[in-house]
């Protein structure tokens, strides 16, 4: 059988293909029983996915994030979410252990990536610190982005909610440094290296959070501390090596790292004290929703004017307008 894009899946169809573990869990039902809960990727999307008690019992496993899976499932609905009722699960390995035939197996459509050229990604990002962003920020900004060049390309911008998958991090960070840029022809009278350096770095602590890329989790110091005091810590190490002139300068930047989640019940230990700060928050936050809204509109292939309802964005999303896809309107073209 064909492997059919989670994007593309819908209520009532059958499934027999590959897909890649992004995450696992096991779980207790109401009668005390285990069960695995899983979420289970293709280059397209993820899916939630069950493998009852009956079934565990059958395909014990074990399954970590990562592993390329064999899956014979229905996809059915539950609270107005689509999920994988799975009968069958093994992994490639074990399968091709087992001398099953895997014709069908293409690692290449399981793996989710930004469609857009990442080395220009971050050439463009380079540009603009090193052209744009005056001493001594951009200095410090420059040394930031070259220690965690690597980390930063593959890094994920979440593990869920937006931008979860390779290359993720480093698209969010260019259309919110993209939307720094336009904000800034607005509002001149902001300080542009700082709102720059803000919009840049203020997410640098992901590329410590989290871990595994094409199925991504969090480290130790990512549960621990999570990735805002991360960044924070990282910024201020750089700036300590560096011998950073202004300290109270360096202190604003801080802050924008430490209050871009915009309240404590988010994350962040304090609130935006600055416009600066007021505007990384924002663009973050606008950024981040924009790609839940599509990544939702994209995934909903039911009938009617309305996606079904969406717990993160905690609403139902209308389907009429122009194309859904934030990434559209962009002049760039995606990477082939």
């Amino acid at each position: 059988m064909p492997h059919q894009l989670i994007s593309l899946l819908k209520e009532g169809d059958a499934v027999q293909q590959y897909f890649m573990v992004r995450q696992a869990e096991t779980r207790m039902d109401k009668s005390g029983n285990p069960y695995l809960s899983l979420a289970l990727g293709d280059k397209s999307g993820a899916m939630v996915a069950r493998v009852w008690n009956k079934v565990l019992a059958k395909c014990p496993g074990p399954f970590a994030p990562g592993d390329h899976v064999g899956v014979q499932a229905q996809v059915e609905s539950y609270k107005g979410e689509l999920q994988l009722n799975i009968r069958y699960i093994n992994t490639v390995a074990a399968l091709r252990d087992l001398g099953r035939d895997l014709q069908e197996y293409d690692p290449e459509l399981l793996i989710q990536a930004t469609p857009y050229d990442r080395q220009a990604l971050w050439q463009e990002l380079w540009q603009v610190a090193e052209k744009q962003i005056g001493p001594p920020l951009g200095e410090l900004v420059l040394r930031i982005l070259d220690r965690y060049r690597e980390e930063f390309q593959v890094c994920p911008a979440a593990l869920r909610y937006h931008h979860p998958y390779l290359g993720g991090l480093l698209e969010h960070t260019w259309f919110v440094t993209r939307h720094a840029l336009a904000s800034l022809t607005i509002y001149p009278e902001l300080n542009r290296d700082l709102v720059l350096a803000g919009a840049m770095l203020h997410d640098l602590g992901k590329v410590k959070e989290l871990a595994n890329p094409q199925a991504p989790e969090r480290t130790v110091p990512g549960h621990l501390l999570g990735h805002v005091v991360l960044g924070w810590e990282m910024v201020r190490s750089e700036a300590q090596a560096l011998n950073f002139s202004d300290p109270v300068l360096l202190v604003q930047l801080e802050h924008i790292i430490l209050s871009h989640h915009g309240s404590m019940e988010f994350g962040s230990p304090i609130l935006p004290k600055t416009r600066e700060a007021l505007l990384v928050n924002f663009l973050d936050d606008l950024d981040a929703k924009l790609k839940m809204m599509s990544q939702h509109l994209e995934s909903d292939t039911g009938e009617g004017d309305f996606t079904s309802y969406n717990r993160a964005l905690q609403r139902d999303l209308y389907k009429g307008g122009p194309a859904a896809a934030g990434d559209r309107d962009s002049d760039r073209e995606p990477e082939q």
